[in-house]
């Protein structure tokens, strides 16, 4: 199931009628394929979904964590302190741990209580219950990124070897560019530092 475009908006861009069917599994491949490039691209997801998390704090005051979309809805933030593998102390919001940052997507809390416990054997320390991901909604940006790759990949099958098939020029056959940097520009932005 894709979330960032539709095989319809895909067959739309390509001018392939709807009631066309011939193509719908390269095409479904092609946005799934696209979908996972702009996840591996920038470090992250764009989809919010509930889940369960556990971390290991870097400092005492600073734990650092997945994108997480909001800090009032469904949050359970919950501490191992003697380290035996149960998140037996369940901390509140403002009294213990604060969120950095003023908006969605939250990727720091601090401590401002008595500290995170820091893991003397690898083992998490802290397990956090709450809607992950970039934002509540994806990104028009996110989208339009997603539509473009997913019809680059989809045409692809036209040019296996990097050259575009039947377009030659008077230097030769016309490589394909490795990057988009339409698709780039579009996920600069929200790229995370240190993802290659």
């Amino acid at each position: 199931m894709s979330n960032y475009t539709t095989r319809a908006d895909v067959k739309a861009s390509l001018g392939i009628p709807v009631a066309a069917t011939a193509d719908d599994d390269a095409i479904d491949a092609a946005i799934a394929a696209a979908e996972a490039l702009v996840d591996n691209y920038t470090g992250r997801t764009f989809v919010a979904a509930s889940s369960t998390r556990t971390y290991i704090p870097r400092t005492a005051s600073t734990l650092d964590i997945d994108d997480l979309t909001s800090v009032t809805s469904g949050l359970t933030v919950k501490t191992d302190e003697d380290q035996d593998g149960t998140f037996e102390t369940t901390l509140t919001i403002t009294t213990d741990f604060v969120a950095v940052g003023n908006d969605a997507p939250f990727r720091t809390l601090t401590n401002v209580n008595r500290g995170w416990p820091l893991s003397l054997y690898g083992r998490p320390t802290v397990e956090i219950t709450g809607v992950f991901g970039y934002a509540a909604a994806v990104p028009a940006n996110i989208k339009q990124a997603a539509l473009l790759m997913s019809c680059r990949l989809f045409q692809r099958k036209a040019s296996p070897l990097g050259f575009q098939a039947g377009a030659i020029s008077e230097f030769g056959p016309v490589r394909i560019s490795r990057t988009d940097p339409d698709v780039a520009a579009l996920l600069q932005g929200v790229k995370l530092f240190g993802v290659g």
